[in-house]
Order: structure tokens, then C-alpha cells, then sequence
């Protein structure tokens, strides 16, 4: 028993020191303590699996509002992502809803993974380089909204669609 907890212990340990950036970034899109509800950010391009290069300036000539949802498409993240296609995304056609593959590591990877998932009905951003991921700071289940002005209108780890409802209501 006694090795059980140990060894829970050092995986506990490894785990939390993963969070630490060994290698810290001079990436000028690296924004980890400012982006919050209420921030105003830049314009972003980024790529989307099918290699389509696209950026927030031009989804939002056609639509109210971006939400991003960060998925490592685990199943907690399939559930999330279900939610957001049953429930949200058929109740606001003016809002355009993306999620972000941080993990993949490649535009081939992440439509493998898009393909693999069934959510070929949604645009996945393959965040390759990780510049959304480093913006935002997001992880697993980070959901950001973003309105018409590039005001971020909620920020947060996704809980239930209750959240981003009230946001996109208010929009």
C-alpha cells in the first residue's frame, strides 16, 4: 500500500511540474496573464484542418460572434463538443463555432483526428504551433467568446452550455 501512495505521489508531482514552461516563449502572440472576459484582442489568423487559412476579422464580417472550444478530443472534450453541436450551435446560426486541436501537432494530424472524432459538421482550428494555445492560455475545455469588436465576452473552462448561452443571449 505504502508503494501505491508513493508512486501516486511522484506521478502527482511529475504532473504538476509539467505546468511549469521550461521553455519559455518570445512569441509576440504569447499573452497568458492578459487575455480575460473583457480583453480586447488582436486580429488572429490561424489554419483550419482542411489547410484553409482564415482570421477573426473576416469570420466576423458574417457572424456576431467566434467561440472557440480547446479539445484534446478525449472523451470528456467529445461530450463537451457534443453539446456544443446538439445544443448551441442550432440555436445561434449568427455565431460561428471552432475548436481548437492543440494537441495534434499538424494540419494532417488534426483532420485525422477531426475525421476520426465525427465532427466533420465543424471547423477545427490545427493549431500547430500552439499560438492560440499560448494567446489564450488555453487548455482542455478553455471556451472563449469573442464578439463582432474582438472583445473577449467570456473566458473560461467549459462547465455546461448554461455559460456560453447566457453570453451568447446577451450578444
Amino acid at each position: 500500500m505504502f508503494i501505491k501512495h508513493l508512486l501516486f505521489a511522484l506521478m502527482l508531482t511529475l504532473l504538476m511540474g509539467c505546468e511549469e514552461d521550461l521553455l519559455p516563449s518570445n512569441d509576440p502572440l504569447e499573452n497568458k496573464e492578459s487575455i480575460q472576459t473583457g480583453s480586447t484582442i488582436e486580429d488572429l489568423s490561424f489554419t483550419l484542418s482542411d489547410a484553409n487559412e482564415e482570421t477573426l476579422s473576416n469570420l466576423l464580417t458574417t457572424h456576431d460572434a467566434v467561440v472557440l472550444y480547446f479539445t484534446m478530443w478525449c472523451p470528456i472534450c467529445d461530450s463537451h463538443m457534443s453539446h456544443f453541436r446538439s445544443e448551441l450551435k442550432p440555436e445561434f446560426s449568427n455565431v460561428k463555432f471552432l475548436f481548437v486541436d492543440y494537441v495534434s501537432g499538424s494540419v494532417a494530424y488534426s483532420r485525422d483526428a477531426q475525421t476520426a472524432a465525427g465532427y466533420t459538421d465543424f471547423d477545427v482550428i490545427a493549431d500547430s504551433n500552439d499560438e492560440l494555445e499560448n494567446y489564450f492560455n488555453g487548455t482542455m475545455a478553455t471556451t472563449v467568446v469573442i464578439d463582432k469588436n474582438l472583445i473577449v465576452q467570456y473566458k473560461g473552462i467549459f462547465k455546461t452550455t448554461n455559460e456560453v448561452h447566457e453570453v451568447l443571449d446577451q450578444l
